[in-house]
């Protein structure tokens, strides 16, 4: 009787960390999910900035050799 009480709580016990097991990982992922969301965010805003930078330099360049042509 003793061998099956033990088998039981050991089986519960693996079912319960087994469980664990899934919803630690499932935090983690949103947990990830999430930080890759801001991140991507963070590298598009920084991509903007560069590329109106880029423009607003290119147009001040074409400006300027157009006034040198002129």
């Amino acid at each position: 009787m003793r061998v099956l009480i033990f088998c039981v709580a050991l089986g519960l016990t693996a079912c319960n960390t087994v469980e664990g097991a899934k919803k630690d990982v499932a935090i983690g992922a949103e947990k990830t999910g999430h930080a890759l969301h801001k991140t991507g965010e963070v590298v598009g805003e920084a991509l903007n900035k560069t590329g109106e930078a880029v423009g607003d330099t290119l147009k001040k360049g074409g400006e300027a050799v157009q006034k040198v042509v002129e």
